[in-house]
């Protein structure tokens, strides 16, 4: 596509900035980023505008993620990273790739933004004041050299990855402080000292260590065992004998395996002992075939430390000496694809050498039939290890897998990618989409089912119960909105969403957030519904914001739900709650479920009320609700159904 290039103005300056200005200057037009705030309509103020009704305008018309995919895997295959970034036959590019989808989506739709406001102010300057983004800071400098137009960015300028995805960290652990190898020794009268200190005095962390190897020499006399790798934050789950807190997608399976020849062996990755809750669960009673990721890290293995980074400097730069272009709206992306991949290699290839070694170490250790574990595109390193020790892996799938699912979605199938010996879907829908639309061959994907559902909250919730807890007055329609985690969509997706749907009074209507287990605050959600409210001169719903419920249970509650491409808008279609998908954006409906006849597109507040107006009636019909269910949901107990499957398994 070609690049409308305006070249120099004698247009406004374009200045980008968090915040609203307290004063308008003349010849200034400025770009507020606050993505929850909304301009007042009456103002009358042509010099201020919301990046939010921008990126709505852009995103309305281009499916950037689907671009994001496409971009991404022709740079990695000119730059090479996939053979070079690999360990032991399996190359670590794709345990980030969902991050470097992530960053460079970002990227793509800044460089979209701005082109669009640089075609339609045709800036003298463009300039990037306090709350921008690393990442807009260098699009903006890409694209005033691209256009000749001058650029500055102020000292003031935040340098940082607010919404890259960099907060979200699946790798392995670090070894704890008294676990890491170091240069050097300690002479000889400081090694005694240390050992007579350590016999009499044994510390804190010295005897957790001792717990641990306690616990893996036990375990490791019990083989031919379920292996199940742990990672996900525990959900709320209603049971018959009280809440419960769980992985809802292993949990069930590992449950219906207890006493059988596949005695489960938990390991919770993202404990350790250092943290005195966790300490308190391995210790506690009935976890005693549960490890920490400390587990990991008592392999005899003395590791040079030195010989470990070396490998992991010639592998980046390796990276840096291949670096290849990547091409967007006539600027070249590629020269920081390359130098974030170079430094994320620095910064954890040494790591992963080590760990995939441990790994291998414990996984021969404890000598189990098979290893299971979810979001296993980011688990190469347990997948690796498994593979060279000869133990077959199950993946289960853990949440939504659409087209454009940069962990299960590939083009192609190197050598080098490493995938599960068998994955465990939960309907005939996405079995087709890997088998057809990935890489995945036939015999390597089974549909299971979704284990969620065997732990699901009885048909019979009482909704008054559960309205009367979150303080839903008589008479008012609940609505739930259910969050994601993703920084881009807390950023721009769902902001663009929630403006357009609460553009006016919403009487009897009130708004519960379900945030996703791994949000970290409550998020942009409350901020925009009462910003558009306040700027426009009419009183919010009110609105909550939970967390720690069981979905299931809410849902049944709930006369609507509101999705923004959340899993959750498929477990409406389970609950036989209305639908409402957020049709405001070219990618909103990843499964399909407009066409499916179970969710109700809403552009606007006017779309919203007549749906919430309409009441039962505008929910799913029985059999378009059956259709979907058995496509998406194959029926009857996941979790029975993989555990014998895995049983089955030959020894």
């Amino acid at each position: 596509m070609g690049v409308d290039r305006p070249g120099p103005s004698s247009g406004p300056i374009l200045r980008l900035q968090f915040d609203p200005p307290r004063t308008t200057a003349d010849g200034v037009r400025t770009l507020v980023l606050d993505t929850s705030w909304t301009p007042d309509p009456r103002a009358g103020d042509e010099t201020t505008a919301a990046l939010r009704d921008i990126a709505a305008r852009v995103l309305a018309d281009r499916d950037l993620l689907a671009e994001t995919a496409a971009a991404m895997d022709a740079w990695a295959t000119a730059s090479h990273v996939i053979p070079t970034m690999s360990i032991e036959g399996t190359s670590f590019w794709f345990h980030g790739r969902v991050r470097h989808g992530m960053w460079l989506h970002e990227r793509l739709l800044w460089l979209a933004l701005l082109d669009d406001q640089v075609r339609a102010v045709r800036p003298s300057a463009i300039e990037c004041g306090p709350g921008c983004d690393v990442g807009l800071v260098s699009v903006a400098a890409l694209i005033a050299a691209r256009d000749g137009i001058p650029f500055r960015a102020e000292e003031t300028a935040d340098a940082h990855e607010a919404s890259s995805g960099e907060a979200v960290e699946d790798a392995l652990p670090p070894a704890p402080t008294s676990q890491r190898v170091t240069p050097g020794r300690p002479g000889l009268l400081g090694r005694l000292r240390r050992r007579v200190g350590t016999a009499l005095r044994p510390s804190e962390s010295v005897r957790r260590r001792r717990f641990v190897l306690g616990r893996v020499d036990r375990l490791a006399r019990d083989p031919g065992r379920l292996l199940v790798v742990l990672a996900h934050a525990r959900q709320r789950v209603e049971t018959p004998a009280g809440p419960r807190f769980m992985n809802a997608y292993l949990g069930p399976i590992v449950e219906r395996l207890r006493g059988t020849a596949l005695e489960p062996i938990e390991i919770e990755i993202r404990s350790r002992l250092g943290d005195a809750a966790s300490w308190e669960h391995f210790a506690a009673a009935g976890s005693e075939r549960v490890l920490p990721a400390d587990a990991i890290w008592t392999a005899p293995i003395a590791d040079d430390p030195v010989a470990v980074r070396a490998k992991a400097e010639a592998v980046a730069d390796s990276i840096a000496r291949d670096a290849a272009p990547l091409i967007a709206s006539g600027v070249d992306l590629g020269p920081a694809m390359t130098r974030r991949v170079t430094d994320q290699v620095r910064a954890t290839h040494a790591r992963n050498l080590q760990s995939v070694s441990r790994i291998r170490w414990l996984i021969g250790r404890m000598r189990p039939r098979i290893l299971l574990l979810a979001d296993e595109y980011h688990r190469q390193d347990w997948l690796t290890a498994a593979r060279l020790e000869g133990v077959p892996t199950v993946a289960v799938q853990h949440g939504m897998i659409s087209r454009s699912h940069n962990g299960y979605i590939h083009r192609d199938r190197p050598d080098e990618l490493g995938l599960a010996s068998r994955t465990y879907v939960f309907g005939d829908w996405e079995r087709r989409l890997l088998v057809e639309q990935s890489v995945y061959r036939p015999d390597e994907v089974r549909v299971g089912g979704s284990p969620r559902l065997d732990v699901a909250t009885p048909q019979a919730t009482d909704r008054e119960d559960v309205r009367a807890e979150l303080g839903i007055a008589s008479g008012d329609r609940l609505v739930v909105i259910s969050g994601t985690w993703g920084p881009i969509y807390r950023r721009f997706h769902y902001p663009i969403a929630l403006a357009a749907l609460f553009d006016r009074p919403l009487p009897r209507v009130h708004i519960v957030v379900k945030l996703h287990p791994a949000e970290p605050d409550e998020g942009p959600y409350r901020a925009v519904i009462e910003g558009v409210a306040a700027a426009r001169g009419f009183v919010p719903p009110p609105v909550s914001i939970v967390q720690s419920v069981d979905l299931y249970r809410l849902l049944r509650a709930a006369d609507a739900h509101i999705g923004v491409q959340s899993t959750v808008l498929t477990e409406a279609v389970v609950t036989g709650t209305t639908n409402l998908l957020a049709a405001t954006l070219a990618a909103s409906d990843l499964l399909g479920y407009v066409e499916a006849g179970v969710a109700i597109p809403v552009r606007d507040g006017g779309d919203l009320l007549a749906a919430l107006d309409a009441g039962p009636a505008a929910a799913a019909g029985p059999a378009a609700r059956q259709a979907f269910l058995d496509d998406h949901f194959r029926p009857g107990s996941a979790s029975q159904r993989i555990a014998d499957d895995l049983l089955a398994w030959p020894a």
